[in-house]
């Protein structure tokens, strides 16, 4: 505030100098009202890291999905050539059996003897139930049991004087094989029927027999 006084000693005169900054620059209310936006809202930004989280899981599943697809490829490829390799065994292990035929063949082609050439086909019968035998397989004992539809196919009939013998297996047609509790084969035999005029209902096999060592 500034007073000033005249040589007549009239009044002083007042002069008033306003400060107030709105005053002194008509823009500046409107500046300070709308103040300059340097950062997004707070829906703007979450918005963001939706998006790039959402981003980043796509590329995850995308790099999961080729992982996997690369790792389904590598297992079959194994599998594949693991199959081929049991099957290479699984012959190999046969290549013994036809070395052993063709030895009692040729004895028996030279000595003209039936049991040279019974001999040959029986030791050849036997090497390849032990080769069943190491794979797992064996033939049912089924003689003399209970007749089980399950394991046999009932193709005859055979009257029995033996009460315990009714109902079960009096002849094996042809042998049935399991390879551990799976039936692979089911034996087709005759049974026997507890009856007094012992007179075969049906026959439709001759019985044959398989032996093992």
């Amino acid at each position: 505030m500034i007073v000033s006084m005249s040589d007549d000693k009239k009044e002083p005169e007042v002069q008033v100098n306003d400060r107030r900054f709105w005053v002194q620059d008509e823009s500046a209310e409107d500046n300070a009202s709308m103040p300059t936006r340097k950062y997004p809202s707070l829906v703007e930004e979450l918005k963001a890291r939706t998006e790039l989280a959402e981003q980043k899981l796509r590329e995850k599943i995308e790099q999961l999905d080729q992982e996997n697809e690369a790792f389904r490829l590598r297992l079959s490829k194994d599998m594949d050539r693991r199959m081929e390799q049991e099957k290479i065994e699984l012959v190999s292990n046969f290549l013994e059996l036809i070395d052993n035929l063709e030895r009692a063949l040729k004895a028996a082609h030279q000595t003209l003897s039936f049991e040279t050439l019974k001999e040959g086909v029986q030791l050849n019968l036997d090497l390849f139930l032990s080769k069943l035998k190491s794979l797992g397989i064996e033939p049912m004992e089924l003689l003399h049991q209970p007749f089980d539809p399950h394991e046999a196919e009932a193709v005859g009939v055979v009257a029995v004087d033996d009460p315990d013998l009714d109902q079960h297996v009096v002849e094996i047609v042809e042998h049935g094989f399991r390879w551990g509790e799976q039936v692979l084969r089911p034996a087709r035999v005759r049974t026997g029927q507890y009856q007094t005029d012992k007179k075969p209902q049906s026959i439709e096999d001759q019985p044959t027999t398989l032996s093992s060592e």
